[in-house]
């Protein structure tokens, strides 16, 4: 099968796996008693505006930043409904403005409404680069989170907070790789899914009301699935690049 035919056909896997998924389960989840309608419906809404952003982002279009922002507004309000801070933080200073960053990014970098990005590869300084922001991010991360759960006289949960500062930390790096059209943006990614994936699962194993977690965590299970196919159009991005460097 031709790649052009594969990945035609796994964009619409995801797309409608993605859209069917969230909406049974939102549909189920507002039968129960004690159901958040408006939440849920919300939820569903932004799960959907961020499952198109991922595939349009797997296949180097320019047009994810337009669905990820409103994906990423809509998920920002999920976090401070879940009292996760650091990345509510991370997703109101940070990630909002990313989407900005990133499509003034690919526009230089030759992304249009039709042309895909020139992806590019990274050496070993650029991988410690990373390493070095990655660690730096968590340490801050973690702090502040320890510092907002104590001071407002919650209970501090370890395993929930590192939990927490990791995924922060992750999205920070991934999201700069993304910006620059690093190919070795999906490892990271694969880590923020894998995650959050974990995340979500306890949060809704644990917290009984919080039957809108099961949106979240298709969400992410299937911005995994999506995530290992982008790093190989990715891969291929990158050499034509080097290519026509050459």
């Amino acid at each position: 099968m031709a790649d052009s035919k594969f990945d035609k056909l796994f964009n619409a896997f995801i797309l409608i796996g993605m859209a069917v998924c969230v909406v049974v389960s939102c549909i189920f989840k507002l039968q129960e008693p004690d159901a958040r309608t408006a939440l849920l419906i919300i939820s569903t809404f932004g799960a959907l505006m961020g499952v198109i952003s991922v595939v349009l982002s797997a296949n180097g279009s320019i047009w994810t930043f337009v669905f990820g922002l409103v994906d990423v507004l809509i998920y920002s309000y999920i976090l401070y409904d879940s009292k996760l801070p650091s990345q509510l933080l991370l997703y109101v200073l940070y990630f909002i403005p990313m989407e900005f960053v990133g499509f003034f990014s690919w526009r230089k970098r030759g992304a249009n409404a039709k042309e895909k990005v020139k992806a590019q590869r990274m050496n070993g300084k650029k991988w410690l680069m990373f390493l070095g922001i990655f660690t730096g991010v968590f340490a801050v991360a973690l702090g502040i989170s320890c510092f907002i759960t104590t001071r407002a006289g919650g209970t501090l949960l370890w395993g929930k907070t590192v939990l927490d500062a990791m995924i922060t930390s992750a999205n920070i790096t991934a999201l700069i790789m993304m910006a620059m059209a690093y190919t070795e943006q999906w490892y990271i990614w694969t880590l923020v899914n894998i995650t959050a994936i974990i995340q979500w699962a306890v949060t809704l194993a644990t917290v009984p009301e919080a039957g809108y977690a099961i949106v979240p965590l298709i969400k992410y299970s299937f911005y995994l699935l999506n995530g290992l196919n982008a790093i190989r159009i990715w891969m291929k991005l990158s050499q034509k690049e080097e290519v026509l460097q050459d």
